[in-house]
């Protein structure tokens, strides 16, 4: 075993070095400056004679923006837009202006759409951190303003196409907990390839769950799930359970609760830890059975092909997930790091480190550094592929295991993980613990 000292030396300035790689990207290879209002009048000037200069338009959207002339300044942004699609300056200007007037929706839709066309674009990092931004300020304006209006609520409909899946109560060892999160993201995103429904983001629940002061860990009865889904209009609610024992078989198990209270009969599935990831995938079939929908062998086969297999980067994703809903975006960039590392096309998880990444620095930055973050390279994770991965994972995290707690899977693979310092317990809360944490994963 290495050094205490040295090895913890060691791994912080591992973990810190991405971050100085990208502020200094951010700063130093950015291609444009901050801007003033100051510049208005030369830029309009320059306008008269260049009205179609789609750099010149964005330049001057952001800087009647950086002078709280939002409503001058959407419509500027919008025409450099259609010059200029791929520039991040403009999404980042219009989605800032519409979260200014409460419109966090709108925003969010625009920040993503950009995204999507433009994933290698500059300034896609900044771009994918205000949407993560935008989704937890308007969850949270959603979830008061759903809580002031409950009495009206309680006689209209909800949207029976509507379904939401609560964090899943876990039943187990506490380095365990973050799978809550994890497993009911990754329920979400394969019922989200379905058209048949329209599924409500984790962020939404999170929001309507803090307000109630449900914390992590607490399990969700069905009376409460119901409430739940009225005030999110959601029509039918996914609730569920996976015991995790020291020994033998693990159990996923769910039931849907409509906003009715009426609770279907559980669908359950059992198998070793090791293929918990496949048993998650057995069970949404199940779930889109009690939801009325049949799937087709397409739709069946892009569910499998969704998220990662890798055991170790999915228990990392669900760490970045808790450490991201509680705003600890540096700790969420290390543990999406990690995912990566363990597998290389996890999108999922190289996203969430894209957005936490650069989340501090955006969330701080004044209008006039709207050009600046605009013009910054994306933020990527530093990938490495299977064995070459775990070889990385373990000279970095000190994951040489006992030769007693160090179960192998059927190929004689080590299927341990650890975490960085910073790991987040049972109650959702990071610890400020010392050193190495070494996960193990005990396959029966």
């Amino acid at each position: 075993m290495k050094n205490s000292s040295v090895s913890n030396s060691f791994l912080s300035l591992k973990l810190l070095v991405p971050s100085l790689s990208i502020a200094i990207a951010a700063c130093g290879g950015a291609t444009a400056s901050q801007v003033s209002p100051n510049e208005i009048p030369g830029l309009e000037a320059r306008l008269e004679s260049e009205p179609s200069n789609g750099k010149v338009l964005l330049r001057y959207a952001a800087a009647l923006f950086s002078a709280d002339r939002c409503t001058d300044a959407v419509p500027v942004a919008r025409r450099g837009m259609a010059v200029r699609p791929g520039d991040a300056l403009g999404p980042l200007v219009v989605g800032q202006c519409l979260e200014r007037d409460g419109d966090y929706s709108g925003a969010v839709d625009l920040y993503g759409s950009f995204a999507t066309r433009n994933p290698d674009a500059r300034g896609v990092s900044a771009v994918r951190s205000r949407q993560m931004l935008a989704r937890r300020a308007g969850a949270t304006q959603q979830a008061r303003a759903a809580l002031a209006s409950e009495q009206q609520l309680q006689g209209e409909p909800t949207d029976p196409r509507s379904v939401a899946v609560l964090p899943l109560t876990i039943v187990g060892d506490s380095i365990y907990q973050p799978l809550s999160r994890g497993l009911a993201q990754m329920i979400t995103s394969d019922l989200g390839l379905l058209q048949q429904f329209r599924l409500l983001e984790r962020l939404q629940l999170g929001a309507i769950l803090n307000e109630l002061e449900f914390s992590q860990g607490d399990r969700v009865d069905p009376g409460t799930a119901a409430r739940v889904g009225r005030l999110m209009r959601a029509g039918r609610m996914v609730s569920g359970l996976t015991v995790i024992p020291p020994d033998g078989d693990v159990r996923l198990e769910t039931t849907v609760v409509q906003s009715t209270g009426e609770v279907t009969s559980p669908s359950s599935s059992t198998g070793r830890l090791r293929d918990l990831l496949r048993l998650e995938k057995e069970i949404v079939v199940e779930i889109a059975g009690q939801l009325g929908y049949v799937l087709s062998p397409a739709e069946r086969q892009a569910i499998l092909e969704n998220g990662t297999q890798d055991l170790a980067a999915f228990l990392a994703y669900s760490n970045g997930l808790v450490a991201e809903d509680l705003g600890d975006y540096g700790s969420a960039a290390r543990f999406y790091q990690q995912a990566v590392q363990a597998d290389p096309g996890f999108q999922g998880a190289r996203e969430g480190y894209e957005a936490s990444t650069a989340a501090p620095g955006v969330a701080s930055s004044s209008a006039s550094d709207v050009t600046t973050v605009a013009a910054a390279p994306p933020s990527r994770a530093p990938g490495a592929s299977g064995a070459v991965a775990n070889e990385f994972l373990a000279s970095q995290f000190d994951l040489v295991p006992h030769a007693t707690d160090a179960p192998t899977d059927d190929n004689g693979t080590n299927t341990s993980i650890s975490v960085p310092p910073e790991t987040v317990t049972s109650e959702g809360t990071p610890t400020n613990s010392t050193g190495t944490v070494r996960i193990v994963f005990k396959l029966p």
